[in-house]
């Protein structure tokens, strides 16, 4: 996988139009995510006995990806815990997504993009910071499934394929078949790679090295793929904009996380470029996403040339996040806005003094 994608002036001329839809989307998720923060989901058959998010350790988390089709193939793993079963999102083929640094993109986008950005941003959508990322190409993905035999997977139709026929039920597939599945365009492709990683984690899987294009290290991917072994599909609830934009819907999708994963729902900050190098708004998220922080709205500032960052709480609740955010970032300094934002509790202005 590489570090860029070309995108066709038609995708260029799509992704406008979703940034201005959802710039102004922007603005009401956002008023809902202080709400979501103190808020508790309510449970549903993936709950064990207990549904306080707080209760447990919280789930070690993955990012997988599997690359060489023609759609994003992009899941959020979590381990089990004591009180819940083990869990998967997979993300909407047609998600806009929020990504630090570049602004909104297609999930087509962000799957064409590099191993780090594509953490970032993934992390981001979810308000949760995942330590580990696999990345695999199909014929990685076809060496780990014929090393345990086959998985099994629930194929939702019949399909005709380069490895023969497949479906609709139950079956258990080789590497060559799996990969003939995931291969396929047309309707069903989202319910083909939410049935594939399922039957992926409903064994061990046998991963090595030489199977992954991207990985920041494969004792972490193992250890989550052991601890979510029999994960069950979460579902990724999403909110249709203008008809043409398709959006996380909030607090749904995070009082979700808070309940399956056991963390609590992220701080939502707006991020300023206000030095102009490339690039910033990543670093800066790659910073704060682990603190517990969402990045809302990602921008440049009104004017290049900021020499100082600057870090505004948008009202005096927010001080102690602000200070928590100056002290992680080791550069800038802490103002108030008595004027709230209304879309994120904190606004950041990245400046020269920044170097990530």
């Amino acid at each position: 996988m590489t570090a860029s994608t070309r995108v066709s002036r038609g995708a260029a001329g799509r992704r406008r139009r979703a940034a201005a839809v959802v710039a102004g989307v922007a603005l009401v998720a956002a008023g809902i995510y202080g709400v979501s923060r103190l808020g508790t989901a309510t449970g549903n058959d993936l709950s064990g006995a207990n549904g306080d998010a707080g209760s447990t350790k919280p789930s070690e988390l993955l990012i997988l990806q599997v690359v060489g089709t023609h759609e994003p193939l992009l899941a959020l793993i979590g381990t089990r815990r004591a009180d819940h079963r083990a869990a998967f999102f997979s993300l909407p083929f047609d998600l806009t997504l929020t990504v630090p640094g570049q602004g909104e993109l297609m999930a087509s986008e962000v799957a064409g993009l590099g191993a780090e950005t594509v953490r970032v941003a993934v992390s981001n959508t979810f308000g949760a910071w995942a330590e580990n990322v696999a990345v695999l190409d199909l014929e990685g993905l076809s060496s780990v499934v014929d090393r345990g035999d086959g998985i099994r997977v629930q194929v939702p139709d019949f399909y005709v394929t380069d490895a023969g026929n497949l479906g609709p039920g139950s079956a258990r597939l080789t590497g060559k078949q799996v990969a003939a599945l995931l291969s396929l365009q047309g309707d069903g492709a989202e319910a083909r790679w939410a049935s594939v990683v399922q039957g992926l984690l409903r064994g061990r899987v046998r991963l090595g090295r030489e199977d992954l294009a991207e990985t920041d290290g494969i004792a972490g991917v193992r250890r989550v793929l052991k601890g979510a072994r029999g994960a069950a599909i979460a579902p990724f609830p999403t909110l249709s904009v203008a008809g043409s934009v398709t959006v996380p819907m909030q607090p749904d999708l995070d009082q979700e996380v808070a309940r399956l994963f056991g963390i609590r729902s992220p701080v939502p900050v707006i991020v300023q470029n206000g030095a102009g190098t490339p690039g910033l708004g990543q670093d800066v998220a790659s910073v704060l996403l682990p603190l517990g922080f969402r990045v809302v709205l990602s921008q440049n500032a009104d004017l290049f040339g900021y020499v100082r960052t600057r870090v505004v709480a948008n009202g005096r609740g927010a001080i102690e996040d602000a200070r928590r955010i100056r002290e992680a970032l080791g550069v800038g300094r802490v103002g108030v806005s008595q004027v709230p934002s209304g879309i994120g509790d904190i606004t950041i202005i990245v400046g020269e003094d920044f170097t990530g």
